[in-house]
């Protein structure tokens, strides 16, 4: 008979278990024949046991849940998450301003240039999808490119665009303000994490497959 308690096996006259010494009554046991060999539900997962020859349920199975921690992110998708969401919020801050004469006028960058849309878009989808990707602890999407190079082409498109707004001053005669600088520090602390390791992987390769590369030129050069 099985224990209740501990799910142990015992004699079919056992009066208490062997293993935790738990009372093996008439109204307690549950004999070899009551262990199904099936699951009676999905999420029930059943586990052999070699003398019965049947399979007695285990603990429930813990279902796929997403729960937000940040701790399941790398200290580069950190740093790249926090650094894009300041780039976000500087978007809006005062990037140009003209202050003369006690005439001050201050604009943000996506009043002045339309394609900042673009960063503004970005910034959103790099925040989310570093948001989603620390919910799980396996990350339930396929993607068609591996999660550093898809880091390392948003970012380093971040920063492009971040460069070009910052050089691009609409008049002569504004001068860039808090906004601008902001941006432009908070999209280089986002590209840089997210570079170096691929620069280290290139500096890595192994040097056989370059002389290999070079046998094969040859061979069709012949």
């Amino acid at each position: 008979m099985i224990c209740p308690q501990c799910q142990a096996m015992n004699e079919q006259d056992s009066m208490s278990c062997g293993d935790c010494g738990n009372s093996l009554t008439a109204d307690q046991h549950i004999p070899w024949s009551s262990a199904s060999q099936y699951p009676r539900t999905p999420a029930e997962q059943y586990v052999p046991d070699n003398r019965a020859g049947q399979y007695i349920p285990s603990a429930q199975a813990r279902t796929r849940e997403f729960r937000l921690d940040m701790r399941r992110l790398s200290r580069v998708e950190q740093v790249a998450g926090g650094a894009t969401l300041i780039v976000l919020i500087s978007l809006f801050l005062p990037w140009f301003g003209f202050n003369e004469l006690g005439t001050e006028i201050s604009v943000s960058a996506t009043a002045v240039d339309g394609y900042v849309v673009i960063v503004v878009l970005l910034a959103v989808l790099m925040a989310g999808y570093l948001l989603w990707r620390s919910g799980w602890e396996e990350f339930p999407v396929s993607l068609p490119i591996t999660h550093e190079t898809l880091l390392l082409v948003a970012s380093g498109l971040q920063f492009l665009l971040v460069t070009i707004a910052f050089l691009d001053v609409p008049d002569s005669g504004l001068s860039r303000e808090f906004g601008a600088y902001l941006a432009l520090i908070a999209s280089v602390a986002a590209f840089g994490p997210a570079v170096i390791p691929a620069i280290a992987r290139g500096r890595r390769r192994d040097p056989s497959d370059d002389r290999l590369a070079q046998d094969q030129v040859e061979q069709e050069r012949r």
